[in-house]
């Protein structure tokens, strides 16, 4: 699954281009629900899923993100164990 996170989406100190350029190591931290990433030296909330009804869940899959001037993409993918698992 793709899921794309345009800069107006955003944190709102987040919602310039600039800004999501410089953005290091973007992740998903499960406990807060959120993708956190490094800028200016300091960890930073970016985008916050509970403000769309959200509620992200890694048990059963892995992500990958990268971030730019467009936004946040993740992709997201199944774990093999879970895609072996009969319905």
């Amino acid at each position: 699954m793709l899921i794309h996170i345009s800069i107006d989406e955003l944190e709102e100190r987040f919602r310039e281009p600039w800004k999501v350029g410089l953005i290091k190591d973007p992740s998903i931290d499960y406990a807060t629900n959120a993708i956190h990433g490094w800028f200016e030296g300091k960890d930073e909330i970016l985008f916050r899923f509970k403000d769309y009804g959200f509620i992200n869940d890694n048990r059963n899959n892995s992500c990958s993100l990268s971030c730019g001037r467009a936004g946040i993409t993740i992709l997201i993918r199944r774990n093999e164990t879970y895609n072996n698992t009969p319905n």
